[in-house]
């Protein structure tokens, strides 16, 4: 490749979770490493918020939830074409088929990346996009290399696994913010505080969660749970925690955008996805990694090869509360583990986790694309 490619990394989404946070910090990789790369996503959220306050080049496009597939392939089309860009990056459902289309049609490459453990065809416009109009199928983790190779029946040389990476010092442990969120929250110094981010919805698994920290409370006092995040299942979580009784042992603190501060409170990370729900590789683990903290997660995707069993966490099967719960009272009962596990935990993110790794590995995809000139 002679020159460095514009790119137009695009997302249909109007939250803000693991994908869309791919979207924000790989654009801000891609700027800084000087390539000429615009965002496009809805105006006015998160992510449109964000990219603008770092400066990156804008699309604001109103994408529906479905419908309309000709007329928002036409406007990424006028803005390929317009822009002279040379490849869309897409990243989710309805974006991919409308950038992708557009992309072909505007003779531009075209990547996707696929951010969950889930089947992308489902109709024949999915399957001729898939099929004439990408280059190649990025993806978080092997399991969904596989699932998209045989029931997708992709060319499997076209899917990439790239596991993703972040910015080890944007999400440092810092003890001034440690105080501070736990200030805010009451927690003593003494309390081995256990964190889980995310949605709060069904395969996040927060009901096993909250199972698995009654059994602990029963053997363990001077510990609290800290579930950060919004969805429909909020009051259900509360009534649950209520009816174990360990209402005043469960902290929701509802939705944060203060990462960094939040993780630096935890002393252990807890993720407990179910199988079912697309969970491949998330980024909150690796934000544990990188705050040098151990982890106890479910073994779903490609979670468990962010673990290093027995040296920086531990990994066990899914909607099984006992199994977590015998995993934190070792922890609990080998404090000094949990030190130990957590440096671990950093060196390996160090290792194979980082955000320069994993966009290294994927420039080396863009530039398998021929530009037009």
């Amino acid at each position: 490749m002679s020159r460095k490619p514009k790119i137009l990394l695009t997302n249909g989404s109007d939250i803000y979770s693991g994908g869309e946070y791919f979207v924000l910090e790989f654009g801000k990789k891609l700027k800084e490493r000087n390539y000429d790369v615009t965002i496009c996503c809805h105006p006015g959220i998160l992510l449109y918020e964000k990219a603008k306050r770092f400066g990156i080049n804008l699309f604001p496009v109103e994408f529906p939830v479905k419908g309309q597939i000709f007329k928002f392939t036409k406007i990424i089309y006028d803005y390929i074409k317009q822009n002279k860009i040379d490849i869309v990056h897409t990243n989710n459902n309805y974006d991919r088929t409308a950038a992708g289309y557009g992309a072909k049609f505007a003779g531009a490459g075209h990547i996707t990346m696929n951010h969950s453990y889930h089947s992308i065809s489902h109709n024949i416009t999915q399957y001729i996009r898939n099929q004439y109009c990408t280059n190649y199928f990025l993806v978080d983790g092997f399991c969904t290399k596989e699932l998209l190779s045989k029931e997708d029946k992709i060319n499997a040389g076209k899917i990439k696994v790239i596991h993703l990476g972040i910015e080890p010092e944007a999400m440092k442990r810092d003890f001034t913010l440690r105080k501070k969120i736990r200030d805010e929250f009451n927690i003593n110094d003494d309390i081995v505080l256990f964190g889980n981010t995310g949605r709060l919805v069904e395969f996040k698994g927060q009901e096993y969660l909250i199972k698995t920290f009654a059994q602990v409370c029963g053997k363990f006092d001077n510990v609290k749970l800290m579930i950060v995040g919004n969805g429909k299942l909020e009051k259900d979580l509360k009534g649950l925690a209520a009816n174990l009784n360990i209402s005043d042992k469960i902290i929701f603190p509802g939705f944060r955008d203060d990462m960094q501060a939040v993780y630096s409170s935890f002393d252990v990370y807890l993720h407990s996805s179910i199988e079912g729900g697309g969970e491949t590789f998330p980024f909150s683990v690796l934000y544990s990694l990188a705050q040098g903290i151990p982890a106890v997660v479910t073994d779903v995707g490609d979670v468990a090869k962010m673990i290093e069993q027995g040296e920086t966490g531990f990994f066990v099967p899914d909607r099984n509360p006992e199994a977590m719960t015998e995993k934190i009272i070792y922890l609990l009962n080998n404090k000094n583990l949990i030190g130990k596990y957590g440096s671990n935990a950093l060196k390996l993110l160090h290792k194979k986790f980082t955000l320069d790794i994993m966009f290294d590995n994927i420039i080396d995809v863009y530039n398998k694309i021929k530009l037009k000139n």
